[in-house]
């Protein structure tokens, strides 16, 4: 995606609490078209306890610093980082970029993590790229709303 793309400096994501089966807490970056089947996932799948959803935007630091005084009134901000992890497969000649969001502390722990997933001859070849953009997550609380954050279709 080209650098002067508006899509390439922000996300929607959902920022939310996971807690595993001994209260043990978390928390996660989605981006937002993904939550439902990722919440499903990690309820059913790893029984995880996802709480806490909220709607927060991700902005590279340069767009951030362009705007600065204006995410700054927008709501809570912290530091969220965007792991881009983009892979060639040689054997049927087509590449995958997939995006993950990790708070600033734990990016290189996703970063390892990431690299566990992706086979060692691959991993350490020129068909795989990882980088890390950095970012700030602005939070946005909606004071006035009283339904769940509309994440797509419902039902």
């Amino acid at each position: 995606m080209p650098d002067s793309s508006p899509f390439h400096e922000s996300q929607k994501l959902v920022r939310c609490q996971v807690a595993n089966r001994y209260r043990e807490a978390s928390i996660r970056f989605i981006e937002i078209d993904a939550f439902k089947l990722w919440e499903y996932l990690m309820t059913t799948k790893h029984g995880l306890k996802v709480g806490e959803p909220g709607l927060c935007l991700w902005v590279a630091d340069s767009e951030y610093g362009r705007n600065a005084n204006v995410f700054e009134h927008a709501g809570e901000v912290e530091p969220v980082d965007r792991i881009v992890v983009d892979l060639f497969d040689h054997e049927y000649g087509f590449s995958q970029t997939t995006s993950r969001y990790a708070g600033r502390p734990e990016t290189d722990k996703v970063v390892q993590i990431l690299r566990s997933h992706i086979p060692a001859d691959l991993c350490n070849s020129e068909a795989c790229d990882i980088r890390v953009v950095k970012g700030q997550v602005v939070r946005h609380a909606h004071p006035k709303a009283n339904r769940n954050i509309l994440m797509g279709l419902q039902g």
